[in-house]
């Protein structure tokens, strides 16, 4: 039978600190239970763990080690959850830019039936579903979407004209590598740019997108003079301009194009 103690009983009856007992019991080297909202620790398991101790030499310097290796586990554990939420957050965050991406490399497969299996995979179609649409095996479906992505691997110039002649039909007309390294007076009109450059230093369409993704959109409107028709004509020329992208509800986003030239 049991013989529940408090921390504090214990220690006093043993000798051992109330916070060496509290290690013990965290790391499941004693039975422990919560009595009226009181830690309470077996006694009969603290004699035997304690019996063990002297003959099997945990001494306090070993008892440290095993703290620490677990601090470790728990660390890397911890960074690992950390990584795989990072990663589904970035997702969500650019599934546009990648819906835009994997359409865009579409357009790269001449043949109808693997480039629609193409698509069908890379926006999250499960494999299986794909299969049995498509009146294949499992194993097929996964050989021919393999194949699909190592021919595309295996031209990248081709991927690489094709954003080219993207970009060109785009921002062609400012005659730029970079089309975010467009002065803003080539692109606002006075009154704006004038606003821009005197209250926050922007030169560039880079340094306003800067501004507004560290700021968001709205911190331009608490620029000293820039009034509603200003800020709209901002975002609208912005727009026109394919730099970003406004949403059915009002939102602003950086164009899949530009976006890759920013992150």
């Amino acid at each position: 039978m049991s013989n529940w103690l408090t921390l504090k009983r214990l220690s006093e009856k043993y000798g051992v600190s109330e916070s060496t007992l509290r290690v013990w019991k965290c790391l499941g080297y004693v039975t422990s239970s919560v009595i009226e909202n009181v830690v309470m620790l077996d006694e009969e398991s603290v004699i035997h763990f304690w019996e063990m101790r002297k003959t099997k030499g945990l001494n306090e310097e070993y008892l440290e080690k095993l703290i620490k290796e677990k601090e470790w586990e728990r660390d890397i554990l911890l960074s690992k959850l950390d990584d795989e939420l990072f990663l589904l957050r970035t997702s969500e965050l650019h599934q546009p830019l990648f819906h835009v991406i994997i359409q865009e490399l579409g357009q790269l497969i001449t043949n109808d039936r693997e480039r629609e299996i193409f698509l069908a995979i890379s926006s999250g179609k499960p494999i299986s579903w794909v299969a049995a649409n498509r009146g294949m095996t499992y194993a097929q479906a996964v050989e021919t979407y393999s194949s699909i992505l190592r021919r595309l691997g295996e031209n990248p110039g081709r991927i690489a004209t094709f954003r080219k002649r993207v970009m060109d039909l785009m921002f062609g007309k400012y005659d730029t590598e970079d089309p975010t390294n467009i002065p803003l007076y080539n692109l606002v009109d006075t009154r704006a740019h004038s606003i821009l450059y005197g209250e926050a230093g922007m030169e560039t369409v880079r340094e306003l997108l800067q501004y507004t993704s560290r700021n968001g959109w709205n911190s331009l409107k608490r620029l000293r003079g820039m009034g509603s028709m200003t800020y709209h004509h901002i975002i609208n020329t912005l727009s026109n301009a394919h730099f970003i992208v406004i949403g059915e509800d009002g939102s602003i986003a950086l164009s899949p194009e530009i976006a890759a030239l920013i992150l």
